[in-house]
């Protein structure tokens, strides 16, 4: 084709897409995208006075031979690869269309260095693709991954994948099944914005590939809270459900390069939106708390795929809430075995199975305080010592608060009558934000951050000497009755131990349980497994025991307070 030619044909397109509507032509014609590298191109960076479109990719002859007529050379660089213990395919170095793509967009070949010309096409704005999203250059490892063999069987091992059968067209895989670039991208028309060859709202070209376990109903799935004013995020979309994969991932340039998380930090993450700004509640102040499950302290400790979270201690928001699948809390009043927004979260069941979707809240605690316990500061130390919260809470224990079982015992004096026979509690009804809900409060339900020690909801003294009051025992007073306690209905001398001797409750009972395992020759039943700070020997000899001796009586034998106790008997 003659140069006059050529520019008459430009001419007559030009007429034509001036005709049509905007949209139209970002959807039809690759001239109107920044594809276009000529000197008619839209885009900042085009060639000086080049005036052929396709060249920069295609020539009818004088190529390498590659297909479609592939007119540049392949970069030489050794590229880093994506890598993470979530993905389950074999990726090595890019192959095929990703090739193709890379030889602009890894930026170590120069635009207009195409094989048809003996000289490099002169060009403005820059020789090389402009630094930013499109740059990858030669370190793939945060962007998504490519060139991996796409088949059934790695559909049905990752167990979250569409079947390739089940992808829709939109999605091609290229002759070897590997995806590439091009599944996602079409070059050469941009209809939905970053050439992608589905339109990324609502998830739509996540979700053609991805088949995330529970997301149809998740809160990052449906939520129309708009994001407007959350300062410091460039999201595509205006609201949580439009953004949809996007509120978390980037699929190239990301911060966090394992699962492709926007911010390097897991936590930034979350916190970007549960700060105040954009969702409900304000997780990170609860979070500042002088207690708390703070995933700001630890990084690079988190694995997506652990199990026990004990056995590097750290915790991470989503060792607790999946947010795929976690749904919005319940107002639902009563027990409920686990909160809807830990659904779909990996567990250790009673019995110490590893299960990867936890059916009890006390499921998930045990991940970390059960066979691999984190370290607890301020941890009270016991006759009976058991750091496993997984045997501590068992309901074969001659005492538990019943949290895995309901209590054995036919009755509690001192219990609310209001709290039903056979109650079985959470872990969240003591450990969880001092200013929630289920508080009183009108903050989020949840352990993040409490102003009490042990992250508890209310208060409980600890400390040898403390006066008795309703504000000292306040979290035993929840189901406990302050009345019944102080007038020895269920122990004839608890006033005197608590109120006059300011001794406080953990000196004999043990909020937990107490294993068989660990026991040291007392009976251990009313939680009763003595703190050796207050609770000494008895003067002259190694015992420290008590004795059930039946309905609200017993015997103790120790020294506490100076006092001898030696078979000192109460009740009968």
């Amino acid at each position: 084709m003659s140069p006059t030619s050529h520019r008459a044909l430009v001419g007559v397109l030009t007429v034509t897409i001036i005709s049509l509507p905007l949209a139209a032509r970002a959807q039809q014609r690759v001239v109107d995208t920044v594809h276009n590298l000529s000197i008619s191109g839209p885009g900042e960076t085009r060639a000086e006075t080049e005036e052929q479109v396709c060249i920069f990719c295609h020539a009818p002859h004088n190529t390498g031979g590659a297909k479609p007529l592939w007119n540049r050379d392949f970069s030489i660089s050794n590229y880093r690869i994506y890598r993470s213990s979530t993905f389950d395919a074999a990726a090595g170095q890019p192959t095929g269309a990703s090739k193709l793509c890379l030889s602009c967009h890894d930026g170590t070949i120069a635009l207009g260095r195409v094989l048809s010309r003996a000289q490099r096409i002169q060009m403005s704005g820059g020789d090389f693709i402009p630094a930013g999203l499109s740059n990858l250059g030669t370190d793939l490892s945060d962007d998504h991954p490519i060139s991996f063999q796409y088949t059934a069987g790695l559909a049905a091992s990752d167990g979250q994948l569409k079947s390739p059968s089940a992808l829709p067209p939109e999605i091609e895989l290229d002759a070897s099944s590997e995806l590439q670039c091009t599944a996602c991208h079409d070059a050469h028309q941009n209809k939905y914005r970053k050439f992608l060859t589905l339109d990324d709202a609502f998830g739509a070209l996540c979700k053609a590939c991805h088949d995330m376990n529970g997301w149809l109903s998740c809160s990052h799935a449906t939520s129309g809270q708009d994001l407007s004013s959350v300062a410091g995020q460039d999201w595509a979309f205006s609201t949580v459900a439009e953004n949809a994969c996007g509120n978390c991932h980037r699929t190239h340039a990301a911060g966090g390069h394992e699962r492709l998380l926007i911010s390097r930090h897991e936590e930034d993450n979350c916190l970007n939106c549960h700060n105040g700004q954009g969702a409900r509640f304000n997780i990170q102040a609860e979070l500042d708390k002088p207690s708390s499950h703070d995933p700001r302290r630890y990084l690079g400790v988190h694995d997506a795929v652990e199990m026990l979270a004990g056995t590097r201690p750290h915790v991470e928001c989503s060792d607790c809430h999946n947010p795929h699948a976690s749904n919005p809390p319940s107002d639902q009043v009563g027990f409920t075995a686990i909160g809807a927004t830990m659904r779909g979260v990996p567990g250790v069941t009673l019995r110490g199975s590893h299960v990867r979707e936890a059916s009890f809240e006390y499921e998930v605690c045990f991940r970390c305080h059960g066979d691999a316990p984190v370290p607890i500061s301020r941890r009270i130390t016991r006759q009976a010592e058991q750091s496993n919260l997984r045997l501590a809470f068992s309901g074969t224990n001659p005492s538990y608060h019943p949290v895995t079982a309901a209590s054995a015992g036919e009755e509690s004096v001192s219990l609310d009558p209001t709290i039903a026979k056979a109650t079985l509690l959470r872990c969240t009804d003591c450990h969880n934000n001092d200013r929630g809900s289920r508080g009183g409060g009108a903050g989020p339900d949840g352990p993040h951050g409490s102003v009490y020690d042990f992250l508890l909801e209310r208060n409980y003294s600890v400390r040898d000497g403390a006066s008795e009051s309703a504000y000292d025992y306040a979290l035993c007073y929840k189901c406990h009755l302050r009345a019944s306690i102080l007038n020895d209905e269920s122990f004839p001398t608890h006033s005197l131990h608590v109120r006059d001797n300011n001794m406080p409750c953990s000196t004999c009972h043990d909020a937990h349980g107490i294993n068989p395992i660990a026991s040291t020759g007392s009976d251990h039943t009313h939680l009763i497994n003595f703190d050796l700070e207050i609770v000494r020997p008895l003067t002259g000899t190694a015992r420290i025991e008590f004795r059930d001796l039946g309905r609200l009586a017993g015997t103790c034998t120790m020294t506490c307070h100076g006092s001898d106790h030696d078979n000192v008997e109460y009740g009968n």
